[in-house]
């Protein structure tokens, strides 16, 4: 059941509330998307603000709740490698890690092939992607046929935060809708390995460690 909340601060509407686990949240969160809405929603790692990377207004308004840089790229969940084929481009490599890594905390970041939104890509040919082992976005890609732009839900240059009503209290008047997994689990995030580079270069180390993937190579 959706919990629609009242007025926020400055006058706007509260975000819905409802639960993960609700059999009916991963129908309702792909509703809002392909209206072009924005959500707040449960991974494996943090909780994460995503749109649908079709809707440029919608994206622009996560970099404006994050007061995140234009000029820094964006990442995108994916539902599978099939999906990833429409969008990148593909090799052995790519192939080798999916294999290994996917469903899971390692984001890859590849050439991108389709066009994306420079907003999305920053115009730098690439784009970060993974496929989230997290059982709520798994359900979500049943409903949703396109790539979901998503990062940490948090403000720029703060925190992560996995503690649900945090994210509560600092998303509620900002988003459409707030998928509630209650308090996640400590993580780092994802790791990101740019693989266009040679050798790859991890940006970031995550939840795979370096170690793991120095043994994978």
């Amino acid at each position: 059941m959706v919990k629609t909340k009242g007025i926020g601060i400055r006058g706007k509407t509260s975000a819905k509330i409802i639960k993960a686990c609700d059999p009916e949240s991963p129908e309702t969160a792909a509703s809002i998307l392909n209206g072009g809405g924005v959500i707040v929603y449960p991974t494996e790692t943090l909780y994460g603000i995503g749109a649908l990377a079709s809707f440029r207004e919608s994206v622009e308004k996560i970099f404006e709740i994050k007061g995140r840089p234009h000029g820094k790229a964006i990442p995108l969940l994916l539902k599978d490698t099939d999906m990833l084929e429409r969008i990148a481009e593909m090799n052995d490599r790519i192939s080798s890690l999916s294999d290994r890594f996917w469903p899971g905390p390692l984001t890859l970041v590849v050439k991108e092939i389709s066009g994306l939104p420079e907003l999305i890509t920053s115009g730098a040919g690439k784009v970060a992607v993974r496929v989230s082992d997290g059982e709520f976005v798994k359900r979500l890609f049943k409903y949703i046929d396109q790539p979901l732009c998503s990062t940490s839900a948090n403000l720029s240059g703060a925190e992560n935060i996995l503690e649900c009503d945090y994210i509560v209290e600092t998303f509620e008047d900002k988003v459409d809708l707030i998928v509630d997994s209650g308090n996640l689990p400590p993580s780092k995030g994802s790791t990101i390995l740019d693989i266009t580079v040679s050798p790859p270069e991890i940006l970031r180390e995550g939840d795979v460690s370096a170690q793991d993937l120095k043994e994978f190579f």
